[in-house]
């Protein structure tokens, strides 16, 4: 079975994503090196703690800008 983000794009082990936080009233996106892919997506975030995303619906895989996902990943 596939992990898919919210486009559509594959969620592989060692790509980068960004996903939505909430704090209070405060929205924002982080970004997290995906590690392992199960029916959850678990990673490391920029301050090197360890997050586990459920909810793959809000997922997006991060690709540089003018590159194949192919290629990027």
């Amino acid at each position: 079975m596939k992990v898919t983000d919210c486009v559509g794009r594959e969620v592989r082990s060692g790509c980068s994503v960004l996903y939505p936080v909430r704090r209070g009233s405060e929205m924002k996106l982080n970004k997290m090196r995906v590690q392992q892919v199960v029916p959850k997506v678990s990673g490391f975030n920029t301050n090197g703690r360890r997050v586990h995303v459920h909810n793959l619906e809000n997922v997006m895989v991060i690709v540089p800008l003018g590159v194949q996902y192919e290629n990027a990943v």
